[in-house]
């Protein structure tokens, strides 16, 4: 299978290390949809956004929500990494629905501080961006567990949201981090120990 986009995007990087922690092998084309790879992402995606997983029978499947479902849906129950069904289910999408809200609204910010011109700054958006991403970091790091992980001895969805939502504000706005969510901080740590996550950093190559 293929893999379009690259880590600094945190849907494409959960869509790689969904895969990984899955044990499926993929080959990864790191295109960005603001650089010169847009026109071919296009052709396989009209709206021109990633991740987009080609499938080995060419099926073109696009956003990260849609492609993990698929992810496990075709996985042996050994390797899924959201619970089948009931509460736990329940629980684990919350929380991962959380994480990819928070996700949404710092790539937002990215957009609005980061690439607009300074001049066209709207201060009373950026206000609102940060109000609901520390919102949801605050929720995040509420829910987490102080050891482990939320699925236990392994990363499960919920997990894997969590840390690439924490990767990418350190990444690109790292100070909304402060004064600091420790339960969140600890569990990219952990994390970071195991190999999708570490190999798939945004600044890891």
């Amino acid at each position: 299978m293929i893999l379009y986009g690259s880590d600094i995007s945190p849907f494409t990087r959960r869509v790689a290390i969904w895969c990984a922690l899955q044990g499926r092998a993929i080959e990864r084309r790191p295109l960005r949809a603001m650089g010169e790879g847009w026109a071919e992402i296009r052709r396989h995606n009209p709206v021109g956004r990633v991740p987009i997983l080609v499938l080995d029978d060419d099926t073109e499947l696009i956003e990260s929500w849609a492609i993990c479902d698929w992810l496990e849906d075709t996985a042996p129950a050994d390797r899924r990494l959201l619970p089948v069904t009931g509460v736990a289910r329940r629980d684990c999408l919350q929380l991962l629905a959380l994480a990819n809200a928070t996700a949404e609204k710092a790539v937002a910010m990215v957009y609005e501080r980061n690439r607009r011109p300074q001049a066209l700054h709207w201060n009373d958006w950026q206000d609102r961006l940060t109000t609901q991403i520390r919102g949801g970091l605050v929720a995040l790091d509420a829910a987490l567990p102080e050891q482990g992980f939320h699925g236990g001895e392994r990363p499960d969805g919920a997990d894997i949201g969590a840390v690439l939502t924490h990767d990418f504000v350190a990444d690109t706005n790292p100070w909304l981090l402060e004064p600091g969510y420790p339960r969140l901080a600890a569990l990219a740590t952990r994390a970071r120990a195991l190999a999708p996550f570490a190999e798939t950093m945004p600044n890891a190559g």
